[in-house]
């Protein structure tokens, strides 16, 4: 019986596009030795959250696959011993969420091409206003601190000593 699986890896973000290409095709033949894909969302270079052999920027790709409960396995042990592949994570898929990709290869090349930074356009999470949250939560803050203060000061009373 196949199940759904996603793959998330990580490449070194500091190659080229054009090795960055080539180093997708080989995780995709990996996985498709022993799977069928699905679908395949590139995320682009992120920032690690922590260095990885010296590395600070990845390149992210979410690989969705068909496969049997036994074809995880294999297909780890093969990502384990490439040295493209910085780190790697299967799971069992569930539900339908699929993120989107933020810059894809051929966008990385283009921008090589032209030898130019572009200005990344502000998503709509990045131009919305911040919400009113962290006001609302100041103003709860004192009344819940009189509340815990009251707390404490009712069970802190000294039992009587009997001598």
């Amino acid at each position: 019986m196949t199940k759904k699986y996603e793959l998330l890896y990580v490449l070194n973000g500091t190659l080229p596009g054009d090795e960055l290409k080539a180093q997708m095709s080989r995780v995709q033949s990996i996985v498709e030795a022993s799977a069928e894909i699905v679908d395949i969302v590139e995320w682009g270079r992120r920032r690690l959250a922590y260095e990885i052999q010296d590395l600070r920027e990845g390149y992210y790709v979410i690989v969705h696959f068909n496969a049997e409960a036994d074809a995880p396995k294999e297909i780890e042990r093969l990502l384990r011993i490439s040295d493209s592949v910085l780190r790697y994570l299967i799971t069992v898929a569930e539900g339908s969420f699929m993120p989107i990709a933020r810059r894809s290869v051929d966008d990385e090349i283009a921008r090589e091409e032209v030898g130019t930074e572009a200005e990344e356009t502000p998503t709509e999470a990045e131009t919305a206003p911040e919400e009113s949250v962290d006001t609302e939560k100041e103003d709860a803050e004192p009344a819940a601190e009189e509340a815990l203060t009251e707390e404490v000061e009712e069970t802190s009373e000294t039992p009587e000593r009997t001598e």
